[in-house]
């Protein structure tokens, strides 16, 4: 069965606050009057007052000796009796207060409709759902909305737990019904070992750095696993978000627990479920390689350029020191221009001839304005042969109407094995910059040809950024695949628009919505422009850079030891350990964790475990360490196994929710903030040099990766991702606010330099987030004005440079 602390079934909290008190329990004036009008005594006052109370916070009526005693003092209060009063519990009593609450509330029994509406709703929700706890909460949801009275939590907890056996079976026999007997065997031999290990064990193999042997690898890994099985004809009728559910149970699981399963068509459904997770997860990773590739190749030719530029500045110097004596013959025989020629020509002949010096300045010109591209060659051949073999192994597709960078990798990948240098122009490089443009294309024979090498290198070049802003996509993936896929369409989305635009205050039309921008922008304009002569912080030079002063830092307070000290004397330290276990005490974070099937975990002190494997892989100790300085039933096996089948990101991120609600109703952290601000930063964590997601990082100089963090001014993590390093990091700074189902709820973001961009900027103001990034370079960034209309007195002459018109 399901635990009812990993559900939303409503409960009486251990403990209120003094505001929740006056929020859940105050009575209103007609609260009042029905106690007085259908209860008779102090006693039965108190009774009805309280069981309404309790069932509108709950949506059940409770027993009587279940309510907290804290409720019972403030009811009293509020109806000025003594605090001794004692409830009424006798069984008729409470079978009459209970029609009057119904009929007074507008709620009906479960009895009346409600069974057949939850397991309706838990049944629908079970195709795309698995945790019995979600499930119940899908049958809360529907039942609250359609005013039905909640049944005991056994009730609902027995219906789930039928309606999703159920459900399961009825996937299992769909996956499996089609099998043969030799796919049978085939899944089968997967749990046998061969050469030391189990198929079933090498599906779950992680990837290393994106180097030419581990991209070799993968490679070949991928043509494997797609020669295992056939999958996809399987799961063509059951949804992505079942198939990642059983993918995940079966990961978790250990060879010997498959052998294990009896059922074989649930057997069979789990192993079809997790090959197919691990080739759309391969293709993700080749994907990944690709990408990284492409960005090492691109990032070496500029280095490699940056050398260059710095070896020929030697050679730049000596042509332009022979230029000047070209130049200064030609001042000294102003009019004869016989003799100047033979003067240039002395100078030329003296310079080594013109052939060198055009030798010369080939070598110094190829290279000018940062054109990297000519050298990119170089770092790609060594991995062109696995580059192509990809290429073949995923199928690209364009998500946009334009094709031209799909039929030129179909054109190369033709053209694989040609050796000539040039290939016939008989495709559109649309697709590419003019500076491609430039370096592919030549004329040969009157005919328009392309150079074969560059070619290759453009089509990958391109193909990398198709992939990265989503005008490519890859068949089979998951983190690649067609985005548009994931729209909603236009109707539902038109049906939508209203309540949204309504929450955010925006115009529900397109020219009103232009409009009430421009107004907005054109009074941040006004608004910047008047109190800009009073603005002592910001100054604009004569060529109109706007600079901003470094403030001064704030002194010192005299008694800032003092209070440290008094700080330090009233919160002493305390073991991590300590802290986990007065947490889950107040909070119950654990109740998140459990076995992939969503049941109770069956472990005598399942929350002393938890919490120790919490904090073995949190401090990095790791579970051999940590079981070798723990005492009670702690093992380096269990460890291990709860962190790989009971806790995973998603539970833990529930986990953090609970924390966070609970931190909220302290009073302390008002004082700092209101909660409706965060900083989004990254902190650099090493990695061992063996997976896919690390790089070594720049300004660190360590392999690793990057915790970005969302922290709210309440002094508390929202949402933590963890990203490769140099990737942007605007590109993940509203997930944290878009995917934050906590308690709190920004709507202003600050952060630096890497946590803006035009686009985000953009997205931020739909979305009716505040971006409020600092901008390291903001005087290099171009400013807009609502239209051409609009002038300022003050700063239009100095800011004319960079405004431009919409």
């Amino acid at each position: 069965m399901a635990s009812i602390e990993r559900t939303a079934y409503p409960r009486f909290k251990s403990a209120l606050s003094p505001q929740e008190l006056r929020t859940l329990y105050e009575p209103t004036d007609a609260e009042r009057e029905f106690t007085r009008a259908h209860a008779r005594g102090d006693a039965g006052h108190l009774t009805l007052l309280a069981l309404l109370k309790s069932h509108q916070y709950l949506g059940y009526l409770p027993q009587v000796d279940e309510i907290p005693q804290q409720i019972h003092h403030y009811l009293c209060q509020q109806l000025g009796l003594s605090p001794q009063t004692r409830f009424q519990g006798a069984k008729n009593t409470r079978y009459r207060y209970r029609g009057h609450i119904r009929a007074y509330l507008d709620i009906k029994a479960y009895s009346s409709g409600g069974a057949q509406l939850a397991q309706q709703a838990a049944h629908k929700a079970a195709y795309t759902m698995s945790d019995p706890a979600d499930l119940i909460n899908v049958a809360i949801e529907h039942l609250i909305e359609q005013r039905f009275e909640l049944p005991a939590f056994s009730t609902l907890d027995r219906l789930v737990l039928h309606v999703r056996h159920g459900v399961h079976e009825d996937l299992y026999r769909r996956i499996a019904s089609a099998l043969s007997a030799s796919d049978q065997e085939r899944l089968d031999a997967l749990l046998h070992v061969r050469e030391g290990r189990t198929d079933f064990n090498r599906i779950k193999d992680t990837p290393g750095p994106a180097t030419l042997s581990y991209l070799r690898q993968w490679t070949e890994r991928l043509g494997w696993l797609e020669s295992l099985f056939p999958t996809r004809p399987f799961l063509k009728d059951v949804a992505y978000t079942k198939i990642e559910q059983f993918a995940a149970e079966a990961e978790a699981l250990d060879v010997g627990d498959m052998r294990d399963i009896e059922n074989r068509p649930r057997r069979y459904s789990l192993l079809i479920c997790l090959l197919y997770q691990g080739q759309v997860q391969t293709r993700d990773q080749l994907v990944e390689m690709l990408l990284k590739r492409m960005r090492l190749t691109t990032n070496a030719a500029r280095k490699r350029l940056k050398d260059l530029q710095d070896q020929y500045r030697e050679l730049e110097e000596q042509m332009l020191a022979i230029f000047a004596d070209v130049v200064n013959e030609t001042i000294q025989t102003p009019d004869d221009n016989a003799k100047l020629g033979e003067g240039v020509r002395d100078i030329l002949k003296d310079s080594g001839g013109a052939e060198a010096l055009r030798e010369r300045y080939e070598q110094v010109s190829a290279y000018h304005n940062n054109n990297y591209r000519p050298l990119m060659w170089g770092f790609y051949r060594p991995y062109r042969a696995e580059l192509f073999r990809l290429s073949h192994l995923l199928t690209f597709r364009a998500a946009t109407q334009d094709q031209s960078l799909i039929e030129a990798l179909h054109f190369i990948q033709r053209h694989q094995h040609a050796r000539r240098d040039y290939l016939p122009g008989e495709i559109s490089l649309d697709f590419a910059s003019v500076r491609w443009q430039a370096l592919i294309k030549s004329r040969r024979n009157l005919e328009t040809v392309l150079d074969r090498r560059q070619l290759e290198v453009c089509v990958f070049h391109y193909l990398d950024h198709g992939v990265r802003c989503g005008d490519v996509y890859v068949e089979g993936s998951a983190d690649n695949a067609d985005y548009r896929q994931q729209f909603l369409p236009l109707e539902e989305c038109l049906v939508r628009l209203p309540a949204y635009c309504q929450a955010l205050q925006f115009a529900s039309n397109a020219s009103d919505f232009v409009s009430q921008l421009r107004e907005r922008h054109r009074e941040v304009a006004q608004r910047v422009d008047t109190t800009y002569p009073d603005n002592t912080e910001l100054t604009i030079d004569k060529e109109g850079t706007p600079h901003l002063k470094r403030l001064p830092a704030q002194p010192v307070p005299e008694d800032l030891k003092t209070v440290e000290a008094l700080l330090k004397e009233r919160m002493p330290e305390r073991h991590l350990l300590d802290v986990l276990k007065n947490v889950q005490y107040w909070v119950g974070y654990t109740r998140h964790f459990g076995p992939p099937s969503g049941s109770d975990p069956k472990l005598s002190d399942a929350a002393l475990r938890y919490i120790f494997t919490v904090f073995g892989y949190a401090s990095e100790l790791g579970a051999s360490q940590t079981a070798r300085h723990s005492q009670g039933p702690i093992s380096r096996q269990v460890l291990r196994r709860l962190n790989d089948q009971h806790i995973t990101a998603t539970k833990l991120e529930a986990s953090l929710g609970d924390v966070i609600e609970e931190y909220t109703r302290f009073e302390l952290p008002s004082f700092w903030g209101d909660g409706k601000a965060a900083i989004a930063d990254g902190t650099h964590i090493e990695l061992l040099e063996n997976n896919l997601l690390g790089a070594k990082h720049v300004r660190y100089g360590a392999y690793g990766g990057i915790a970005y963090h969302h922290i709210s001014n309440m002094y508390i993590a929202l949402f933590s991702h963890f990203i490769a390093c140099g990737v942007w990091e605007a590109v993940y700074i509203l997930d944290g606010l878009l995917k934050n189902t906590s308690a709190l709820q920004p709507d202003t973001l600050y952060a630096d330099t890497h946590g803006q961009s035009e686009p985000v900027f953009g997205l931020a103001a739909l979305l009716g987030i505040k971006l409020m990034p600092r901008m390291r370079t903001w005087n290099d960034v171009t400013f807009y004005r609502p239209d051409w209309g609009t002038r300022t007195s003050t700063l239009m002459p100095c800011l004319l440079k960079w405004w431009t018109g919409t």
